[in-house]
């Protein structure tokens, strides 16, 4: 369908709270209450949180996917230690190699 995006996130807890804002956008057009912005974890927003590495730490090695999925848009953010790593490469060439995020 021409009306399908995808939208890929990087970044770190700054971008995660840009990601949520857009998915709850998306949900009902509206932004996150006072309440949801203080709270943790995403299940309000039917998000998918694929695995991390390791225990929730503030370390390199923490790895985080967020996914969010409906007819039209997929959104997936990228949780990232340091800009210039090896994940980061990982991910960059997932889009290659998937599906590529829409930049209009």
């Amino acid at each position: 369908m021409s009306g399908d995006k995808y939208v890929g996130v990087l970044g770190d807890s700054i971008q995660r709270s840009v990601n949520k804002d857009l998915v709850k956008i998306l949900q009902n057009d509206e932004l996150r209450t006072e309440k949801q912005l203080k709270g943790k974890g995403e299940m309000s927003l039917q998000m998918t949180l694929w695995g991390s590495l390791g225990a929730m730490h503030n370390g390199i090695i923490y790895r985080q996917v967020r996914h969010y999925r409906t007819d039209h848009h997929l959104v997936r953010f990228y949780f990232l230690t340091r800009v210039s790593s090896e994940y980061t490469e990982s991910v960059l060439a997932d889009f290659q190699h998937g599906p590529q995020p829409d930049i209009d």
